[in-house]
């Protein structure tokens, strides 16, 4: 496939990008520890399957046909997140024992976060199929190899900020005061995704 290095180059790229995904596995990674932010990343990971699924079954341009019901679910992971921010509101970044969360439930989160990201979305519905060679008889199959390699990107990507924010939560262990504000900061971070998913909802809302 000659498109299949381009298409590489801009995965790796869109995996690097600033945003929720990244932002958030970094924030968990550093209130909780390094295994938490490899399990937000693994459930992040476990919500691009869902979407990839979704592309190749061809439902993912049905769902984006049905704005009211993809903004329902988009609305319903960011109000958990706000609601996330709030329980981390003066926790010491580095405390895990702030949220006795187990590895399932920082996977939860991450596949929440996924699967209600308006971008990712636009990504398997406008992005994917334009490196699908012209005239492929196996759609279904090359999405499904496109949706893969992007997930790869996105999994060494994130497993990296994941390992970043858990060396952040040692830094952080012998100064408690730092730690605090620092707790702060990770829970402002974790409201200002909410409100990056949210933001494109507010827009498109009608005027009065």
């Amino acid at each position: 496939m000659r498109r299949l290095p381009a298409y590489l180059a801009a995965s790796l790229l869109l995996a690097l990008a600033p945003g929720p995904d990244n932002c958030f596995v970094l924030a968990q990674s550093a209130a909780f520890g390094a295994w938490a932010g490899l399990c937000v990343a693994a459930g992040l990971i476990a919500g691009l399957c869902v979407h990839i699924a979704l592309a190749v079954l061809g439902l993912a341009a049905l769902i984006a046909r049905r704005p009211r019901a993809a903004d329902l679910v988009v609305a319903l992971g960011a109000c958990y997140l706000l609601w996330m921010a709030w329980g981390m509101w003066g926790a010491a970044l580095g405390d895990a024992r702030a949220e006795p969360l187990t590895p399932l439930g920082f996977c939860l989160r991450g596949a929440l976060l996924s699967l209600s990201n308006p971008k990712v979305i636009l990504f398997f519905v406008a992005f994917l199929p334009r490196f699908l060679p012209e005239g492929c008889r196996r759609r279904a199959l090359g999405l499904g190899l496109l949706g893969a390699l992007f997930a790869l990107c996105a999994a060494l990507v994130m497993g990296a900020f994941a390992l970043a924010g858990g060396a952040l939560a040692a830094l952080l262990r012998d100064h408690p005061a730092a730690a605090l504000w620092a707790g702060r900061a990770a829970a402002l971070a974790v409201a200002a995704i909410a409100l990056w998913i949210l933001l494109p909802l507010l827009r498109r809302r009608p005027k009065a």
